[in-house]
C-alpha cells in the first residue's frame, strides 16, 4: 500500500481514474468518424484533435477529484503536484484509432516514483475496463484475472514498432531474434493492448523499447498483479521513466529477456553515436 495513501485514499483515486477514462472513452467514440486535424509530432508519431480532447476530459476529472496529484501526460507533459503522480495516455494506439481499428485505449496509472499504485485501462470500442491496485490483483470488468495454463503451440508474444527510423531498424533485429528463439509475434499497435493481453493470458509476453512512461506504466502494473513478471530490458528492475520493459508469464520471462538482448538497442545506438 502507498506510503501516502491508505485503502480509502486508493479507492478514491481509482474511482477518479475510472471516471476520467470513461469520459475520455466517450469523447473518442464521439469523434470516431471525425477525429479532426492530425499532425506529426516529435518522433514521427501522430496526434489528432481526438487525442487532445480525450486528454482534456481526463485532466478535468483528475484536477477536480485529486488536485494534490501531479500529472505526466503524453500530450500535455508535466503538471506538478505535491502528491503521487498520474501517468496518462489519453489515446494509446492513435494510428489504430485513425485507421478504424479497435485496438486503442485510454490508460492511466498512479505512481510514487517507480512504485505503481493503481491503473485503469479502458477500451472504448468494447467498453472493456482493466483495473489493478498494488497488492489487490488485476481485474477485467470486475472479474479477477488468473494465471493461464500452458499455451498450445509456440509461445506467442507481442511487441511494438516505433515511428523513428533508428528505432525501427533496431526493432527489426529484435523481431529476428524472437523468431529465431521460437516465438510467434504479434504487433498490436498499442502497448496497453499488448500488456492487457499478457495479463489475461492471450499473449505469453510483451516487450518493447523506445516508448513513453504512459505506454508502459499502466499495463506493467496490470501484468504484475495478474501474476506475471515485469522487468526492464535485460532483466533488471522495471523503471517507469526508462521507456522499455519485458512483461511475460513467469515461465517465459527469462527466455524472452534473453531473446530481447542485454540492453535496449535504441539506447545502445545513441550511446555509441
Amino acid at each position: 500500500m502507498s506510503r501516502a495513501l491508505d485503502r480509502t485514499g486508493l479507492d478514491r483515486h481509482r474511482a477518479a481514474a475510472t471516471e476520467a477514462a470513461t469520459r475520455a472513452a466517450a469523447e473518442l467514440l464521439r469523434r470516431r468518424t471525425a477525429p479532426g486535424d492530425v499532425r506529426v509530432k516529435a518522433g514521427d508519431g501522430l496526434v489528432s484533435e481526438a487525442d487532445t480532447a480525450a486528454e482534456r476530459a481526463v485532466l478535468e476529472v483528475l484536477r477536480e477529484h485529486t488536485p494534490e496529484c501531479g500529472v505526466l501526460s503524453e500530450e500535455a507533459g508535466v503538471l506538478p503536484g505535491p502528491g503521487p503522480r498520474w501517468i496518462v495516455d489519453p489515446l494509446d494506439g492513435t494510428t489504430n484509432y485513425l485507421r478504424g481499428l479497435p485496438d486503442y485505449a485510454v490508460a492511466l496509472a498512479l505512481a510514487e516514483g517507480d512504485r505503481l499504485l493503481l491503473c485503469v485501462i479502458h477500451f472504448p470500442e468494447t467498453g472493456t475496463v482493466f483495473t489493478a491496485v498494488a497488492g489487490d490483483g488485476a481485474y477485467r470488468d470486475g472479474v479477477r484475472l488468473r494465471p493461464a495454463g500452458p499455451p498450445p503451440g509456440r509461445p506467442l508474444v507481442g511487441t511494438g514498432f516505433g515511428t523513428e527510423g533508428v528505432v525501427r531498424e533496431e526493432q527489426c533485429s529484435v523481431a529476428d531474434r524472437l523468431l529465431r528463439a521460437g516465438f510467434e509475434i504479434r504487433e498490436p499497435g498499442s502497448a496497453s493492448t499488448g500488456l492487457c493481453r499478457v495479463a489475461c493470458g492471450a499473449y505469453d509476453g510483451y516487450l518493447e523499447f523506445g516508448i513513453g512512461p504512459w505506454d508502459a506504466a499502466p499495463g506493467a502494473l496490470l501484468v504484475t498483479e495478474a501474476g506475471g513478471t515485469v522487468s526492464g530490458w535485460g532483466g533488471g528492475p522495471f523503471a517507469v521513466d526508462e521507456g522499455h520493459l519485458v512483461a511475460a508469464a513467469p515461465a517465459f520471462h527469462d527466455s524472452l529477456v534473453t531473446a530481447g538482448g542485454p540492453c535496449p538497442p535504441a539506447v545502445r545506438q545513441k550511446e555509441t553515436a
